[in-house]
C-alpha cells in the first residue's frame, strides 16, 4: 500500500502543477541572469534594463537563475512545470520519511516500555514490523492532500525560488529529526555543507538557521545535547561566506530580512485587511490544527492530573491531591519542547507573513502527522483503510488523466498585459515605460533594448530606497502627476484596478492606444504616430512565443 501512496502523491502533485501553471513575475528576470552568465562568464551586478534609480546589486538568487535558464533553454514550459512537480514531490516525500524516522523512534520507545504487556499478548515479539505496528501501516494521502491544498496559492502557485528553500527546509528538519532521536549528529554536517548551495539558491537560507536554533533551544530546554546544534549554526553562518559576491553579500541578505516590505503582497499577514477572505484553506486547516493540538495537550493535562491524584491518597494525613501548578510542571516535563517550538514560532510566524505559511505546515506534519492519524484511524480495520487508499488512488488517477486532456503542460501568461507589451514590440516604440513593478520583469525580459523599464520585482536589491513608494503613489497617491511628472517617462501601463487609469484617460497629456481586459496603454502626447499595427487578439499567439527575447550576449552590438 506505501507504493499506491507515493504513486498517488506524485500524480497528484503533478496534477496541481500543470493546473496552476502561472509564470512568476519574477522569472523573467531570473533568466536573463542564467542566459548572462551561461554567455558571458558573469554574473549581472546592476539592472542594465531600468532607467530608474539603480544601485550595487547582490543577487542572492544567482544560483536558481542558472538552473531555471538551462530549463527553458532546453525543455521550455514542459520543463517548468515538471520541475516544479519534483521538487514539491521530493519535498513532500522527505517528509515522510521524517514521519517513519519518528514513527519507528517511538514504536520502538513504547515497545521496550512495555516487553510485559506484549507478551501476554502472545509471547515476545522479534519481528520488528509486529513491533511497530505504525511502521507498515499506509500513509493516508487525504491528509497530505488537505496539507498540499492549505499551501496551495504558495507552494503551488508558479516556479519560483523559493522551491529549493523547501527542499533544502525538508533536508535540514530530516537531517536534525534523525540527529536529536537516534544520536547520530554526523549527519549534521549535511547542514553546512548545503548551506553553501541554499544560501547561493534563494534567501530563505534564514528559516533554516532559525530552524537550528530552534533545535538547540529546544533541546536545551530538554536538558539534552543542544552543543552539536550551536555548532552547526555557527559553521552554516560561516558557510554563507561562500559566494560570487563575498562579505558584502552576507550583509545584503541580513538586510534584506529587516526590512518590512509592507506594500508587498506575500509580505503581508494572513489576517491582514485585504486578506480576510484569502487563503481560507490555510486558515481552515491551520485552525483544525491548532484545535486538535489544544485538545491533545488538555487531555493530556486530564491523564497527568488523573495519574497525579491516584499516587496520593487522601486519606492518609498530611497528604492532599496534585494542585494545579503541579499538574502543568507535571504537563511541562512532559512535553517535547523541541516539537513546541517549532510548532508554536513556526505557526505565528505563518500569522506573520504569507511568506512563511508553508514552514508550518511542514512541521505540522512532520510532528502532527501520527497524533492525527491516531485520532481517525485507531478503530478503522486496515482492510478498510487499504480500500480508502486504492479509492483515492483511482480518483487521483481519474484526475490526472482528465487534466492531461484538458490542459496543455505548458506555463500561461494569464494576467499579463501581453496586448500592451506586443503593440509596442510591433511598432518598434523606443523609449521609457512605467508599469506596475509585478510586470515589469516581464515588460524588460520582451522589450530591452528597445524600452527601459521603470523598476521590476527585485525592488530591494537594485533599486534606491524610497522608488516603490514613488510608484505607490503614481498608481494611487493624491500627488500622482507632479511624481509622475518628475520622471520622464514616454509610455505607461496601467491596471484598470487603479486610479491611475481613470486618470490618465481624462489627462490631456496622454492618449489610449492599446487595452485588454485587464490593462490599457497609453503614450505620451509628444510621441505622433501617424499610423500603427494592433496586435493580434489571438492568446495562443502570446503564449507560444512569450520566451523570446532579443537579450543575447553572444550576438556583437
Amino acid at each position: 500500500m506505501i507504493i499506491i501512496f507515493y504513486v498517488s502523491l506524485f500524480l497528484y502533485t503533478l496534477t496541481m502543477s500543470i493546473i496552476a501553471n502561472v509564470v512568476d513575475f519574477d522569472l523573467w528576470a531570473r533568466v536573463v541572469v542564467g542566459k548572462t552568465f551561461f554567455q558571458t562568464g558573469k554574473l549581472l551586478n546592476f539592472d542594465f534594463q531600468s532607467f530608474g534609480p539603480t544601485r550595487q546589486w547582490f543577487d542572492h538568487e544567482w544560483g536558481s537563475s542558472l538552473v531555471f535558464f538551462q530549463i527553458v533553454d532546453k525543455f521550455g514550459d514542459f520543463g517548468l512545470i515538471i520541475f516544479k512537480a519534483i521538487i514539491i514531490f521530493i519535498t513532500l516525500v522527505i517528509l515522510t520519511k521524517i514521519i517513519l524516522l519518528r514513527r519507528k523512534h517511538f514504536q520502538t520507545k513504547n515497545a521496550n516500555n512495555s516487553k510485559n504487556t506484549q507478551n501476554a499478548q502472545g509471547g515476545e515479539i522479534s519481528n520488528a514490523k509486529k513491533q511497530n505496528p505504525f511502521i507498515s501501516a499506509p500513509f493516508n494521502i487525504i491528509f497530505f492532500i488537505l496539507l498540499t491544498q492549505a499551501v496551495l496559492e504558495v507552494v503551488f502557485a508558479t516556479v519560483r525560488c523559493n522551491l529549493f528553500t523547501f527542499l533544502f527546509f525538508a533536508i535540514w528538519l530530516y537531517a536534525l529529526e534523525k540527529s536529536r532521536l537516534e544520536g547520530q549528529y554526523k549527519i549534521l554536517w549535511t547542514i553546512p555543507i548545503t548551506m553553501i548551495i541554499w544560501a547561493n539558491m534563494h534567501g530563505g537560507c534564514f528559516v533554516g538557521l532559525g530552524l537550528v536554533f530552534l533545535y538547540a533551544a529546544g533541546e536545551f530546554l530538554n536538558k539534552k545535547k543542544f552543543m552539536p546544534y550551536l555548532l552547526v549554526l555557527a559553521l552554516s553562518l560561516g558557510a554563507m561566506f561562500i559566494n560570487p559576491y563575498g562579505i558584502k553579500y552576507v550583509y545584503f541578505l541580513f538586510h534584506a530580512i529587516t526590512l518590512k516590505r509592507s506594500a508587498i503582497t506575500e509580505w503581508q499577514p494572513i489576517f491582514h485587511k485585504i486578506h480576510m477572505f484569502k487563503f481560507l484553506k490555510y486558515k481552515f486547516w491551520a485552525g483544525a490544527v491548532a484545535i486538535i493540538s489544544g485538545v491533545f495537550l488538555v487531555k493530556k493535562y486530564c491523564t497527568i492530573k488523573n495519574t497525579l491524584n491516584s499516587t496520593l491518597n487522601p486519606t492518609t494525613q498530611g497528604e492532599t491531591p496534585a494542585n494545579g501548578f503541579q499538574n502543568l510542571k507535571a504537563l511541562y516535563n512532559s512535553l517535547d519542547k523541541t516539537k513546541a517550538l517549532i510548532l508554536i514560532v513556526m505557526f505565528l510566524m505563518s500569522l506573520k507573513t504569507l511568506r512563511l505559511i508553508p514552514f508550518f505546515a511542514f512541521s505540522a506534519a512532520v510532528f502532527l502527522y501520527d497524533d492525527i492519524y491516531k485520532i481517525f484511524n485507531k478503530k478503522l480495520p486496515n482492510a478498510i483503510n487499504n480500500l480508502k487508499e486504492i479509492f483515492v488512488f483511482l480518483l487521483i488517477l481519474i484526475s490526472f488523466c482528465y487534466t492531461l486532456k484538458t490542459v496543455p503542460i505548458q506555463t500561461t501568461l494569464k494576467g499579463y498585459p501581453y496586448v500592451e507589451t506586443e503593440f509596442l514590440r510591433l511598432n518598434n516604440l523606443k523609449g521609457n515605460l512605467l508599469a506596475d513593478f509585478h510586470y515589469g520583469s516581464y515588460l524588460a525580459y520582451r522589450l530591452y533594448p528597445d524600452i527601459y523599464i521603470f523598476m521590476d520585482g527585485r525592488y530591494e536589491e537594485t533599486y534606491e530606497p524610497g522608488l516603490l513608494e514613488r510608484l505607490k503613489t503614481i498608481h494611487i497617491g493624491e500627488n500622482w502627476k507632479e511624481e509622475l511628472n518628475r520622471q520622464h517617462i514616454d509610455f505607461i501601463i496601467a491596471e484598470k484596478m487603479y486610479p491611475l487609469y481613470e486618470r490618465l484617460l481624462d489627462d490631456k497629456d496622454w492618449k489610449l492606444y492599446a487595452h485588454s481586459k485587464r490593462f490599457a496603454l497609453f503614450l505620451n502626447k509628444d510621441i505622433k504616430l501617424k499610423s500603427y499595427k494592433n496586435p493580434p487578439l489571438d492568446f495562443d499567439y502570446y503564449n507560444k512565443n512569450k520566451w523570446e527575447t532579443k537579450i543575447d550576449w553572444s550576438v556583437a552590438r
